[in-house]
């Protein structure tokens, strides 16, 4: 094998690994943006179930139920 087969198969070696080192990294940067947009949604999710537990408490029901019978006897 001569000197120019050798540089040429070595040149495209280096143009397929950096073709595949570069899919690499946009499907991983492409992976995080996706991962957080999935963590937004799981915190509003979060924050809306916490809201709404919160409303079910015994304390804010019973609160509330006084208020509107308090209010409804004026």
């Amino acid at each position: 094998m001569d000197i120019s087969t050798s540089i040429s198969l070595l040149t495209i070696n280096v143009i397929l690994l950096s073709a595949v080192i570069i899919t690499i990294i946009v499907v991983g940067i492409v992976l995080v943006v996706k991962l957080n947009k999935i963590a937004g949604n799981v915190e509003k999710a979060t924050s809306n179930i916490l809201s709404v537990t919160a409303w079910f408490s015994p304390v804010k029901v019973f609160g509330e139920l006084a208020k509107v019978f308090k209010s409804g006897k004026r």
